[in-house]
C-alpha cells in the first residue's frame, strides 16, 4: 500500500513586478484561473496582499480583495482557499519591521482581509514581536518558514532569517508554523550567499528537479512550496521571464508526481489549512 505524499503549494498574489513601483498592475493574479482550468487536480493556497502599500497605492487595503472577488470565488468552488498575504512596506518604500509599522499593517490587512486564518508573509519575514501579534489579529497558521535560509536583503527589502529553523512544523506564540522545502546545492547556495536554496513551483523544470530529488531523499511525507502569481504570465521583468513560465509549473507538478509513484506515494494536493489538520493531528506531534 502507498503511503500518503501531502503537497501544498501557495501562490502570493503580489503585484506584477515589471510595472512596480511605478503603478501595481495584477495581470499575474487575472492568470490565476489557469490553474484550476489546467491543474484540477491541485488544491491552492491563494494568498491575497492587504497591507498598508496597497491601501496608499489603491485607496484600499482590501483592494486585491475585492477587486478580483470573481477569482476567489471561483478558487473557493474548486475546493481550493485565500490566505493572507502582507509585506511591511515604509513610506520610502523600503522594508520597515519597527513594531508600530508591524502593528500598522497587521491591523490594517486583518481589517482588510477579515479574519484571516492563514498567513504568507512577504519576504518570508517573520519574528517573535510580529507572530504575537498576528495571533492576537486572527491568524493560526503561518507557512513563511524557510529552513536554513538567511538574506541580508537588498535595497532596503527582501531581509529574512530562518537560519535556526529546522524542516519541521512547529508551534510558536501559539500559532502553527510550517516549513516550506529548502534543499543544499553548492553553486545555487554559493549564489544566492545561503545554505539551502529555496525555489519557487514555476523555476525552469532543470533547477526545479535539483529540489524535488532532495526532497525526495529527506524521506519527508509533505511538501510546502509556493510561488508569487506574476510567475505564471510572466510579468516578473528582465532576464526572470525566462526563469518562470506556467508550462514549468504544470512540468515540475508531474515530475513531482512520476517521482512519487516511483516511490510508492500517493499524491494528496491540499490546502495550507488541511495541511495544518493533519500535521498537527496528536498522533504526529513528533513529525519531523
Amino acid at each position: 500500500m502507498n503511503r500518503p505524499l501531502y503537497v501544498a503549494i501557495g501562490v502570493d498574489c503580489d503585484p506584477d513586478r515589471d510595472a512596480y513601483p511605478e503603478r501595481l498592475a495584477w495581470r499575474g493574479i487575472e492568470a490565476l484561473p489557469r490553474l484550476w482550468e489546467h491543474l484540477p487536480q491541485v488544491r491552492w493556497t491563494l494568498n491575497v496582499r492587504a497591507d498598508t502599500q496597497v491601501r496608499d497605492y489603491c485607496g484600499s487595503a482590501a483592494h486585491c480583495l475585492t477587486e478580483y472577488r470573481r477569482v476567489w470565488d471561483q478558487a473557493v468552488e474548486h475546493g481550493s482557499e485565500v490566505a493572507w498575504h502582507l509585506h511591511y512596506f515604509g513610506r520610502n518604500g523600503a522594508r520597515d519591521v519597527s513594531d508600530q509599522n508591524v502593528l500598522e499593517n497587521i491591523r490594517v490587512g486583518a481589517e482588510a482581509i477579515g479574519p484571516p486564518k492563514v498567513v504568507h508573509m512577504g519576504w518570508t519575514f517573520q519574528n517573535a514581536f510580529s507572530v504575537q501579534q498576528l495571533y492576537q489579529a486572527g491568524v493560526r497558521i503561518d507557512y513563511s518558514p524557510v529552513p536554513r535560509l538567511a538574506f541580508a536583503g537588498r535595497g532596503g527589502t527582501d531581509a529574512y532569517d530562518w537560519s535556526r529553523w529546522a524542516y519541521r512544523p512547529r508551534l510558536w506564540h501559539g500559532v502553527r508554523m510550517i516549513p516550506a522545502y529548502s534543499f543544499r546545492h553548492r553553486l545555487l547556495a554559493r549564489r544566492f550567499g545561503t545554505e539551502r536554496v529555496m525555489l519557487t513551483t514555476t523555476t525552469a523544470p532543470f533547477l526545479y528537479r535539483l529540489l524535488l530529488a532532495d526532497f525526495f531523499r529527506s524521506g519527508s511525507d509533505f511538501f510546502v512550496t509556493y510561488f508569487h502569481a506574476d510567475e505564471l504570465v510572466p510579468a516578473v521583468g528582465g532576464w526572470r521571464d525566462r526563469l518562470y513560465a506556467f508550462d514549468h509549473l504544470a512540468t515540475n507538478l508531474r515530475t513531482l508526481e512520476r517521482m512519487a509513484r516511483h516511490l510508492r506515494f500517493d499524491v494528496r494536493y491540499v490546502t495550507i489549512s488541511r495541511l495544518a489538520e493533519v500535521l498537527f493531528d496528536e498522533d504526529r506531534l513528533d513529525h519531523a
